[in-house]
């Protein structure tokens, strides 16, 4: 049988046989399986799944509905007693048009899975998905230095954050609010939400020059006041297959690709005071910090 003269039934079982194969990969997965029940009856089963955990076998069994309409209360009761009859430790009805709420409950109160697939590089697989996420910016509100030295020294005349910082050896080294925008665009203050404290950012002795006479050294330290803007908002899938669950409201899957843009998050997704307001709880909560260009601060 050729590719294209494959019924989009088949075509369907074999996907998602191939993404269970991704999944668990140390499972023996078949298609089209006969399995004769506890009654005597002799049924076909889709997908059949087994895998050994310890001394236990396991049997998982999946249908797939490869269907207009959604799966109805009546398809999962029938799937309940196939599952039950071949003595299956777990069922999956798989079908992309969905499932109806008296579906969902009846699944929920057996145990039985409703999935859905998804796989961005099957073109026969048309149903797309996004993840709810939270991104949370830190970033540096407010700042201040603190100069001390074991005897009586020159200030230059200037903005503090434009004193230019000198080595031991008397070479320029940058002015100040560049050596603290270089600390905070690395990582390496802390992203508390608050106030912090004597923050050391200059890793080497400190000398400032007046009038070509150079002081030092000078130790320096930072206090940084660090708060945060949040925002919410859906990130499409960009690559992957896998099942999102209509019971659970999972996905399960063993590889995932998707991107982020900072400057789109911050014009198009919802800004939020709290996380508590929102009504679903993301799916993914990232963490990142506004980066400074030097001498923009």
């Amino acid at each position: 049988m050729t590719e294209n003269n494959k019924s989009k039934w088949k075509k369907f079982e074999e996907a998602v046989a191939s993404i269970q194969k991704n999944i668990v990969p140390g499972a023996r997965i078949t298609n089209d399986e006969k399995i004769k029940g506890k009654s005597g009856t002799v049924r076909q089963i889709d997908i059949v799944i087994r895998y050994n955990i310890g001394q236990y076998s396991i049997l998982v069994i999946a249908d797939c509905k490869d269907w207009k309409n959604p799966v109805d209360i009546g398809d999962v009761g029938q799937f309940i007693d196939m599952v039950e009859d071949v003595g299956a430790n777990k069922g999956a009805l798989i079908c992309n048009t969905g499932f109806t709420e008296g579906a969902r409950n009846r699944a929920k109160e057996k145990g039985i899975d409703l999935l859905r697939v998804i796989d961005t590089e099957n073109p026969d697989i048309k149903l797309k998905i996004g993840f709810s996420a939270l991104c949370d910016f830190r970033r540096i509100e407010a700042f201040n230095f603190r100069f001390r030295h074991s005897a009586p020294f020159a200030m230059p005349a200037c903005d503090s954050r434009y004193i230019e910082i000198y080595k031991q050896d008397h070479s320029f080294n940058d002015i100040l609010i560049n050596l603290l925008v270089k600390v905070w665009n690395s990582g390496k203050f802390p992203l508390e939400i608050g106030e912090h404290k004597n923050l050391k950012f200059i890793e080497e002795d400190a000398y400032t020059k007046v009038n070509n006479t150079f002081y030092g050294p000078v130790e320096i330290t930072a206090g940084i006041v660090v708060k945060r803007k949040l925002f919410f908002g859906n990130i499409p899938l960009e690559k992957g297959q896998g099942f999102t669950n209509e019971v659970t409201g999972g996905f399960t899957t063993n590889s995932i690709e998707f991107g982020l843009d900072v400057v789109e998050i911050e014009k198009t997704w919802q800004e939020i005071s709290d996380p508590s307001e929102l009504a679903i709880r993301p799916t993914f909560t990232f963490h990142a910090i506004d980066c400074f260009s030097t001498n923009r601060i």
